[in-house]
């Protein structure tokens, strides 16, 4: 039994203790052969209801507002609830899920369901004992090399060399990541002994899980904010001509906005190869904690994206993952047309 199933089991042993209330998992993909994990059956006298299910093992505050918009989209393509199943919530955790009206169960016992069949709420539930860890894990170098995977599936059949220089990492952890990514189910190996990616949407959340919490507070360079009291539209037209002639590229809303013609931003997410601070300089901003314009360091050499436009504008598996930083429904919008239009070849590709 892999370690996703043994996590379904124990969600389905906590469901199975309240009273009245039988749990019962019906059909679970091959790995890698749908986007989604599961289905089960929730049963109590005279009613049944039926779930999708979704694993993500480790919710933090971090990702709980991703991981609800991805469940939202989900909801919204199957035209079926999905209940969340991981191995632990914690207190802000859950309120921020029964607030997005994400249906969970945890190891711990933690449970939320709100269905015909019935209507359950614990929580504060203690954290269950830490088991021993795999020895794979997600690192900040393994989400860069990922980001190429998912930009260009294809690059699986280069050699280690071009794949470290894309990504900007070390050659030797290209073997031990891609090691690592087979050994969690990201990837599978061939007879050749070369590597195909599972299932890309898999891949895509995780690489979006790890940017939030990993990967994006190490590139962070600073928060700022226009000076003498303007507005983020007033200063919109001289970040794109400062792009074009500084060299940096255009993420976030502001990114979204120019690559689907659809969101009235109010921020942006600008990459940045070196000198962030003379970049400020010019736009005429000061650093604030809460400030609408982002400045992040560009890892390798693949961060831009090919939109047959003229403005400079980030890679859309970058403006993807930062409109989904927060949960809400104008971002999330914009971040299914962005998928729609940009990245769903790619998924086709791999």
């Amino acid at each position: 039994m892999d370690t996703e199933q043994r996590l379904v089991q124990e969600c389905l042993e906590r469901l199975n203790a309240l009273p009245s209330i039988c749990a019962t998992q019906i059909w679970a993909p091959s790995m890698g052969t749908m986007e989604i994990d599961g289905y089960l059956t929730i049963h109590r006298p005279g009613q049944s209801v039926d779930y999708v299910y979704e694993v993500k093992s480790n919710v933090t505050g971090t990702t709980t507002s991703l991981i609800a918009a991805y469940l939202k989209v989900l909801e919204k393509k199957l035209g079926q609830k999905p209940l969340l199943i991981t191995h632990y919530l914690s207190n802000p955790a859950v309120d921020r899920l029964v607030d997005q009206g994400i249906e969970f169960v945890d190891t711990a016992g933690n449970i939320y369901l709100n269905n015909p069949a019935a209507y359950i709420l614990v929580r504060g539930q203690p954290r269950p004992k830490e088991k021993p860890a795999s020895g794979a894990k997600i690192t900040a170098t393994t989400l860069e090399l990922i980001y190429i995977l998912l930009k260009s599936p294809s690059m699986l059949d280069s050699p280690y060399r071009e794949l470290a220089h894309a990504a900007g990492v070390a050659l030797g952890g290209v073997g031990n990541a891609l090691k690592n990514l087979h050994q969690l189910g990201y990837l599978h190996r061939q007879r050749t002994g070369s590597y195909r990616i599972t299932n890309y949407i898999k891949l895509l959340e995780r690489w979006e899980m790890g940017y939030a919490e990993t990967l994006r507070p190490k590139l962070l360079l600073g928060t700022f904010t226009s000076t003498a009291g303007r507005r983020f539209s007033e200063v919109v037209q001289n970040i794109i001509q400062l792009a074009k002639d500084d060299g940096f590229l255009i993420g976030g809303e502001l990114g979204a906005a120019l690559a689907t013609s659809y969101l009235h931003p109010q921020s942006a997410t600008l990459h940045i190869e070196d000198n962030y601070r003379a970049i400020a300089t010019k736009l005429k901003l000061k650093p604030s904690p809460q400030g609408e314009i982002i400045f992040l360091k560009q890892f390798g050499h693949q961060n831009f994206g090919n939109y047959n436009q003229p403005d400079p504008l980030a890679d859309p598996l970058l403006i993807h993952a930062e409109l989904l930083t927060e949960n809400n429904d104008r971002r999330r919008e914009t971040a299914e047309r962005l998928f729609s239009k940009y990245i769903e070849d790619r998924q086709k590709n791999a």
